[in-house]
């Protein structure tokens, strides 16, 4: 596993080196740098979520929902506190 892991890091290194290699090579020419060609797989992955992330802020089908539950989340409460009945 750990030899895997050297490996990972090696070649990650290896094309973050390339990549600046790039931008700099774009620089002396006076050009604008490429967009990364290794992009973070996690980054990727927020991208695509961000839409869903914004729909919970402003999508009313989904704010009704998030207002339901919090409401049956406050009654349970409710009940926790006030439903001893000794």
């Amino acid at each position: 596993m750990a030899v895997a892991d050297m490996e990972y890091r090696a070649e990650r290194k290896a094309k973050k080196k390339a990549y600046s290699r790039l931008k700099q090579i774009a620089r002396l020419q006076g050009k604008k740098p490429p967009p990364n060609p290794y992009p973070s797989a996690i980054k990727e992955i927020q991208a695509e979520e961000r839409k869903f992330v914004r729909d919970r802020f402003y999508n009313p089908d989904i704010l009704k929902i998030a207002e339901k539950l919090k409401e049956e989340r406050q009654a349970e409460l409710q009940d926790r506190r006030g439903g001893g009945g000794w």
